[in-house]
């Protein structure tokens, strides 16, 4: 399963992928870096680090705390992407309507041996 980042605030955890498109364009200016690098490596750069926590911080409404460079590895987390495996017709499916079926499943039993792959397993028997 892929990851992401998200940062612990004092009031939670905001994943970077949450946050609006307005705070990308604000980051990218204060820190001089592209909204996908700055995904891709929230603290990079310390510049970086302090500008994204802060952001997270006023996206969760909760006041900043003083980061030293030891809370960096506790503050900035790899975390599971939470984006839906099953879609329906485009939709999401919850995982708990998904039962077994895996994105590759074709619904087939498991007993099922498949489509058949040669000439000869399509004979009827006569």
């Amino acid at each position: 399963m892929a990851t992401e980042w998200a940062v612990n605030t004092p009031k939670g955890q905001v994943r970077l992928g949450d946050l609006s498109l307005d705070t990308l364009c604000d980051l990218e200016q204060e820190t001089g870096d592209e909204w996908w690098n700055i995904a891709a490596h929230p603290f990079r750069k310390a510049k970086t680090a302090r500008s994204v926590y802060a952001a997270a911080c006023r996206f969760i409404k909760c006041e900043p705390a003083d980061l030293t460079l030891r809370d960096l590895v506790e503050t900035f987390e790899q975390v599971e992407e939470d984006m839906p495996q099953l879609y329906e017709g485009g939709i999401p499916k919850a995982s708990s309507e998904a039962g077994s079926e895996t994105p590759g499943s074709s619904g087939e039993p498991s007993d099922s041996t498949g489509h058949p792959t040669s000439p000869d397993d399509n004979r009827s028997e006569t």
